[in-house]
């Protein structure tokens, strides 16, 4: 492929983006529909096909067998959150969990429902379970503490203390309905300016004057106008 073949092709792959732009702006209903089109059927689908999600939080602290804290114990407190999280996490740990409060879950689905990190510069380590279910969340977290803790006193002399037990939490923590209609919203716009943009680079036809002097590259002197009810007239007289 020669320079002036490859120069034809870039040519042939322009876009105009003023009139690209000019197009989008014509179809401006069209940008809109498609928004509210996403807002109603996110927020719908929020409603009718996800449910609530509650979230339950302890808090256990790290024991030093100092009695100050010194930054070594802070620095202690974050590397033990790795520990700590595959201990109450571990399967013997869970299925414990399970088995003490009839879950019908395996063990795999309950590792996904709990989160462990541990706060900046704290020897604190938060454990938090998120359900559908506001008291079976407070339920589960407290069980994985209280087993996980029982594991380490067998592992560390050094027992961590539960700061605060889990209590049931009524607040949703799932996607909310405003999240949900600007995620929407914003997915109708885009699939309305692609299919926009598609159309417009695809349709080859001439629809124009600017057209016409784009593609012939010499001026428009006169335009006809088609009189539709000529048209018919003249179709009407060939069928008799």
């Amino acid at each position: 492929m020669n320079t002036n073949e490859f120069k034809e092709e870039n040519q042939e792959v322009e876009i105009d983006l003023k009139a690209l732009f000019l197009k989008i702006r014509s179809l401006w209903y069209v940008v809109i529909l498609c928004a509210l089109t996403g807002i109603f059927v996110s927020v719908l689908y929020g409603k009718l096909m996800t449910d609530p999600m509650y979230s339950a939080s302890s808090m256990v602290y790290l024991r030093s067998s100092s009695q100050s804290i010194s930054l070594q114990d802070l620095q202690l407190g974050s590397e033990l959150t790795k520990d700590y999280e595959i201990i109450f996490k571990s399967r013997p740990n869970l299925e414990n969990v399970i088995a003490d409060l009839d879950l019908d879950m395996s063990v795999g689905q309950l590792s996904g429902m709990i989160a462990i990190s541990n706060p900046t510069d704290t020897r604190i380590l938060q454990v938090s379970v998120t359900s559908e279910d506001p008291d079976l969340s407070a339920s589960i977290v407290n069980e994985v503490v209280e087993n996980g803790m029982q594991t380490v006193r067998e592992i560390d002399s050094q027992e961590p203390y539960v700061v605060e037990r889990a209590i049931p939490n009524t607040t949703n923590v799932g996607t909310s309905l405003l999240h949900r209609a600007i995620l929407g919203g914003l997915v109708g716009l885009v699939i309305a300016i692609g299919l926009i943009c598609l159309r417009f680079i695809l349709t080859d036809s001439i629809t124009s004057v600017d057209d016409v002097e784009e593609v012939l590259g010499i001026p428009v002197l006169a335009v006809v106008v088609e009189d539709r009810n000529l048209s018919y007239a003249k179709k009407n007289n060939r069928r008799k």
